[in-house]
């Protein structure tokens, strides 16, 4: 049953363009997986560490900027800014990592925040770099290939299923089963001899990685980058989709990204209203739905499933 959902959900994704075109649902397509690596990558940390980062965002523009910049200003090609972000968002997470978990509980979390508001104070004031508050402009897409919006789609299936082919073997190996075993209890983790501070700055570091290449994926396609688009409303409605979608689910950050993505749309031209009903999502999340809306659904699908053969039998 999963094969063939996932096998279903493969033919749509390789045939969806085609249907497309080079119009607006193509480009939403392209937003929705380069977010989906961003969620995906959030959850490694809230879901299967236990670790809230409130600065995902940042990493997302640290990756988007540094290939920008390589591309813009050293006049390097997509294909060396592409690993560059993502080496430098991993570069900048391990160097703020060793320190910050050595704190615990909220000073954890201060730290991030206090990161986010450096790097959008970074990104909108080094403007002979970044372009500042006018944001860096002409940041080319790669090659012949990947000018229209359905080439450019091709290119984000294949690093966003990369991205997620990576997440998942993660999560599955034994680094994963340790992770969880530091988000469950870290007393009884280091009893078994795990050692917490080194798989957290691990896989803060692989997160942030993860980020700084959807960033670079981001610009690209765009040929832009402005700080709005790395700044902490980002990182909170990253945090939103992921606890949506449910923490410490596979499939729950992409379902978080698309119902978002929806109800952005949907109301477009309302943006008091859209952040007031993001507000009162996250509210009740905490309060009522910590396990997010993804894992209660597929339990009555899997409830109805046997009442629906039952009544055709």
């Amino acid at each position: 049953m999963r094969r063939a959902a996932i096998a279903a959900a493969a033919v749509v994704a390789l045939v969806f363009p085609w249907a497309g075109g080079e119009g607006y649902f193509t480009h939403l397509a392209i937003t929705v997986l380069i977010f989906s690596i961003l969620a995906s990558s959030l959850n490694l940390l809230m879901g299967y560490s236990g670790l809230v980062s409130i600065a995902h965002a940042a990493f997302f523009g640290v990756g988007g900027y540094t290939s920008g910049i390589l591309a813009v200003r050293a006049g390097l090609p997509f294909w060396v800014g592409l690993p560059a972000a993502a080496v430098v968002a991993a570069a900048v997470a391990l160097a703020i990592g060793l320190p910050s978990f050595r704190t615990r509980g909220v000073y954890y979390i201060i730290v991030t925040v206090a990161f986010q508001l450096i790097a959008s104070e970074i990104f909108d004031g080094w403007g002979g770099m970044t372009g500042g508050g006018l944001g860096l402009k002409g940041i080319p897409r790669p090659g012949a290939l990947f000018q229209t919006k359905v080439g450019y789609y091709y290119l984000t299936l294949a690093v966003a299923a990369a991205a997620h082919f990576a997440i998942v073997r993660l999560i599955r190996s034994p680094v994963g089963g340790a992770l969880t075993a530091i988000r469950d209890n870290e007393t009884k983790a280091r009893m078994m001899g795990i050692h917490p501070l080194r798989y957290k700055v691990f896989v803060f570091t692989a997160a942030s990685g993860l980020a700084g290449l959807a960033g670079s994926l981001y610009v690209h396609y765009l040929e832009y980058a402005h700080p709005e688009f790395f700044n902490f409303a980002v990182s909170v409605d990253l945090f939103l989709a992921v606890m949506l979608g449910g923490a410490g689910t596979l499939w729950g950050p992409l379902f978080g990204v698309v119902a978002l993505e929806a109800i952005r749309e949907v109301l477009h031209e309302l943006v008091a209203l859209r952040l007031l009903i993001f507000g009162a999502l996250l509210v009740v999340l905490i309060l009522f739905l910590p396990e997010g809306l993804l894992p209660p659904l597929v339990r009555q699908v899997r409830r109805l499933a046997p009442a629906a053969r039952s009544a055709e039998g």
